[in-house]
């Protein structure tokens, strides 16, 4: 049996992106939840409350000492944003980007006077929202609710981004004559729409069509609806437990297509079902071509049989002649035995020689009336330009038989049986519970393969012992790794999971306890920026975290961390103060960089003229900076050579201007500086060149 997955399948951007938002949130301090379901997926928030981000149903099942609420994918109407602003709650925004799109097109709407309807379903969480950004509009869910609308002026439409878009248009013809002006927007989303031509289109291919996903999704059942419309058999289902193999009688083609709220690893556990469904189907052939050869060894015993009790009853020469007979046939049915036993059948390990070696395949004389053929990607585990680069003609090498045809077809594998020694001592390294290296070569959905040897898939919350944002980082590096699940008999999906996790986590701890017995106030360590935070910058100092506060990242003041730094950055710090108890480390790099003050007092005296900028303006005068974190002031009598009412009919902030230093004061911290001396200064320096010049 074949199965089809469509490539077309799963989550969309804006699911995904919602799934991505909760996780950032459930690795940080305080207590989060989503306002609802973040999306039509039973499975999906039970994944997210796992690592403690819990759905309510509104802002009155909570208490004040929530940090925030996650706005689920569906979006919200404008009045939860209002709540939750007034009780201090924060709010963070996963709702699809599309959909906010549509938040903001009926508000814009709303305000231009226009009655909007919405198509989709009243009672679903994203036209809920929707028509809480639109007061006042319609929702109608067909064609029949569409005639019953009244007549006005001016009617914009838009649609539920999970609906059909044929179904939307034909709403739309209704709604038409409806007004004077009427605007349309199709808001269907793209992914609905790809998802619906892909499972159309996985029908021409297909006997059987499984639809994966949650009966409360709307995407999923707008799929459902249209792969039935096929003519193919099609089932929905939540989970490959409701798979029944009466569906499959009489199948060879299954194709299997899932909603955008269906995470990927739903669909894989329904391919991995389905092939558990094929095995056993093979299995019960295998067992029925037993059965038939086992009858037909009985059959034969007992026509031999009686032709032995017949022939005692006759005479000695024709007992002789029988005996031959019998014997004749006996040597012939032992050559064909010998004859079947010199063909090796599929999954046969034997021995052969390397005859001739071409780039694409190696031949391989294995003793039968043909040479075998290894494909060159039957040699190796590893991609290579040329089957030279591994074998030699006349080495001796080790082959499985894929296929052995009695028209002389030889197809031999040299990397299964390598594969299978290495997965012999991976098995004992399992079972053990010993630790083995490898190297990382790759991403894919869930998480990275990893070469030990054979491929093994390391899943990427056991990457590291915490939430990971970017798993392309780690290809190319080795590690070690425990081996967490062995199934040589798995036929889809890696038959070896490992992890990192329980490892870094010791580490993490010996590193803590050294980092504990060393670390002292004062001192000054290197460390690099772990994570970037709004108030502030976590260091790893080698074993241990300490935090950065945005305070004391400068003298001067900082808008946000990521102004200075990168995940990533070196840096050197300073050890402010340590919590043991707590186990908290405060760090300085402020207290390694010199004060602004300092700065001025090594580059500045008084008399210099200096280029500033207008920063504050008051009654009295204007403030400029001198250096970034320190101010100086021009006093409203040094700002013209003319009287000044006001500072502003001079200056304004943001100004160019060029200044002289009338006075440093280092104890007060101040300085005393003139615009108009530096232009008098100017002046004169303007008119001393025009005398040189006439002399």
């Amino acid at each position: 049996m074949q199965i089809i997955v469509a490539p077309n399948a799963g989550f969309c951007a804006g699911v995904r992106r919602a799934i991505k938002i909760a996780h950032q949130y459930a690795e940080q301090d305080g207590t989060y939840y989503t306002l609802g379901p973040i999306v039509h997926n039973d499975a999906v928030v039970r994944s997210l409350e796992e690592v403690g981000i819990s759905p309510i149903d509104s802002l009155t099942d909570i208490d004040n000492s929530t940090t925030g609420i996650i706005i689920r994918s569906h979006g919200a109407p404008a009045a939860i944003w209002d709540e939750a602003r007034q009780r201090g709650i924060e709010v963070i925004d996963a709702t699809c980007p599309l959909v906010k799109r549509i938040h903001d097109l009926v508000t814009s709407l709303r305000e231009q006077g226009y009655v909007i309807i919405v198509y989709g379903d009243s009672h679903h969480a994203e036209v809920q929202g929707i028509i809480g950004w639109a007061q006042g509009a319609v929702v109608v869910a067909n064609t029949l609710e569409a005639s019953r609308i009244q007549p006005v002026s001016k009617l914009a439409i838009v649609a539920q981004t999970t609906k059909n878009e044929r179904e939307y248009f034909a709403v739309v013809q209704e709604l038409m004559p409806k007004a004077n002006e009427v605007r349309i927007f199709n808001t269907i989303c793209s992914a609905t729409q790809i998802r619906q031509e892909s499972g159309r289109s996985l029908a021409d291919q297909v006997d059987l069509i499984l639809v994966v996903g949650d009966r409360k999704s709307s995407n999923t059942n707008t799929l459902f609806k249209e792969c039935s419309n096929t003519g193919v058999p099609t089932h929905l289902i939540q989970s490959a437990e409701e798979i029944l193999p009466d569906w499959l009688n009489g199948v060879g083609r299954v194709g299997v297509t899932a909603g955008a709220s269906t995470p990927d690893w739903k669909i894989k556990e329904v391919v991995d079902r389905m092939t558990m469904f094929d095995e056993q189907e093979n299995q019960e052939m295998n067992q029925e071509n037993q059965d038939q050869i086992q009858e037909d060894q009985e059959v034969n015993q007992e026509n031999q049989d009686q032709q032995v009790a017949a022939q005692q009853e006759q005479p000695d020469e024709q007992v002789v002649a029988a005996e031959e007979s019998m014997q004749e046939e006996s040597f012939a049915n032992m050559e064909a035995e010998m004859a079947d036993y010199a063909s090796p059948s599929r999954g046969d390990v034997i021995n052969g020689t390397v005859i001739e070696v071409r780039d694409d395949e190696v031949m391989v004389d294995v003793g039968g009336k043909s040479e075998g053929i290894i494909p060159r990607r039957e040699l190796s585990v590893e991609e290579v330009e040329s089957a030279k680069d591994l074998v030699k003609v006349g080495e001796q090498i080790e082959v499985m038989v894929l296929k052995w045809d009695d028209d002389g077809t030889i197809l031999l594998s040299k990397k299964k049986v390598d594969a299978k020694r290495i997965l012999d001592q991976l098995e004992e390294v399992f079972n053990n519970d010993q630790v083995i290296e490898g190297t990382i070569t790759g991403s894919v959905k869930g998480g990275l393969l990893v070469d030990v040897g054979v491929v093994a898939f390391l899943p990427a919350s056991h990457v590291e012992d915490g939430y990971v944002r970017n798993l392309d980082e780690y290809i190319g590096k080795t590690f070690s790794f425990k081996i967490i699940e062995f199934n040589r008999n798995k036929r889809r999906g890696s038959q070896i999971v490992v992890s990192r996790k329980e490892l870094v986590a010791v580490e993490k701890a010996r590193l803590k306890e050294e980092f504990w017995g060393s670390i002292e106030e004062g001192q000054i360590r290197t460390g690099r920026v772990k994570r970037i935070v709004d108030y502030g910058a976590f260091i790893d100092l080698g074993g241990y975290e300490g935090l950065l506060h945005v305070s004391e990242m400068d003298h001067r003041r900082v808008e946000h961390p990521s102004n200075l730094f990168n995940e990533g950055d070196e840096l050197d710090v300073f050890i402010l103060a340590l919590d043991r108890d707590r186990e908290r480390v405060s760090l300085s790099r402020k207290q390694l960089l010199k004060s602004p003050w300092e700065i001025v007092l090594e580059k500045y005296q008084e008399g210099d003229v200096i280029d500033g900028t207008i920063v504050r303006i008051a009654p009295f005068g204007a403030f400029v900076e001198v250096e970034p974190g320190v101010d100086g002031l021009v006093h409203i009598s040094q700002l013209a050579n003319r009287r000044v009412e006001k500072p502003e009919d001079v200056v304004q902030v943001g100004q160019e201007v060029r200044i002289k230093i009338l006075s440093i004061d280092p104890n007060e911290k101040r300085i005393g500086l003139s615009i108009k001396e530096a232009q008098e200064d100017l002046e004169r320096s303007e008119v001393d060149e025009y005398l040189d010049n006439q002399e």
